[in-house]
């Protein structure tokens, strides 16, 4: 598929991710050539871009910008750039696999959903588990707080013999726990956030689950690598996270149950 030089770049589709805002780290933007269509660029998140038209969650959008001059077929057009490849010369390996409903929990497989490729790192694992860290403290701390509310209000209607005092303070109660339970859904967004950073700024190769959950990535070098996608529905968020090592060539089938890593993309948190 053919990129267009110049002054403005039409994009037919944006895969527009989530934006991370913690410690001024923003995720890439995917661009697709239309929804859940094929990987064509990767963007920064903060990148200045117009929106053309939204429909069903998808973005179409105009980025203007500049690339390296290089060799022009006819027609004035640039040549298409490719992504970097995942696999080496030989010993080329496919993964596939399928975002599957949680048992536990039940809900439907995770259709339509990026999926990241990320090669296993000591990098990789270093800033993940300090995400973790801080995201598990933030939570503690907002469960703390809405904790300690909840005894308050437990508290507040036997405080004083006078019912109208009692119920003025009740209220007031109600209000700060509202506020402390909006400000927990916000740590959490932000953690969930920050988790699916991470792994865009590690990710080798990107695709999008079909219909039924099921993904697949072509040409991956010999390695150990893992297979990370996050549903951020705002009832029922889910993340997967799948690990595997490629040997040389041929399949490997990532099973739900037993390739998936010990700990959780998003950290399990809700």
């Amino acid at each position: 598929m053919k990129r267009v030089l110049g002054l403005s770049l039409m994009v037919l589709a944006l895969c527009c991710l989530k934006v991370a805002a913690w410690g001024g780290e923003t995720a890439d933007l995917v661009l697709l050539d239309h929804p859940k269509g094929s990987w064509l660029a990767s963007v920064r998140g903060d990148a200045v871009v117009t929106v053309l038209e939204e429909k069903d969650g998808w973005r179409r959008i105009r980025l203007e910008g500049w690339t390296m001059a290089g060799p022009a077929p006819a027609g004035g057009e640039a040549a298409p750039e490719a992504p970097a490849p995942v696999a080496g010369a030989a010993g080329e390996g496919r993964i596939v696999g399928v975002l599957a409903a949680d048992i536990r929990t039940g809900g439907a497989p995770g259709a339509g959903i990026l999926v990241l490729l990320t090669r296993e790192s000591q990098g990789l694992d270093a800033e993940h588990r300090k995400g973790g860290e801080e995201c598990g403290g933030g939570v503690k701390e907002a469960d703390r707080r809405i904790a300690d509310l909840n005894d308050e209000l437990r508290k507040a209607l036997n405080s004083t013999g006078n019912f109208r005092d009692a119920t003025s303070r009740n209220d007031a109660i109600k209000t700060r726990l509202q506020v402390a339970q909006a400000a927990r859904r916000r740590v959490v967004e932000d953690c969930r956030g920050r988790a699916e950073a991470i792994f865009q700024k590690h990710a080798v190769a990107r695709t999008i689950s079909d219909g039924d959950g099921r993904f697949a990535f072509e040409a991956v070098a010999p390695g150990r690598y893992r297979a990370v996608a996050f549903d951020p529905s705002a009832d029922r968020p889910r993340s997967w996270s799948l690990g595997c090592l490629i040997e040389g060539s041929g399949t490997k089938v990532l099973d739900p149950s037993a390739d998936r890593t010990p700990v959780e993309a998003d950290w399990g948190i809700r």
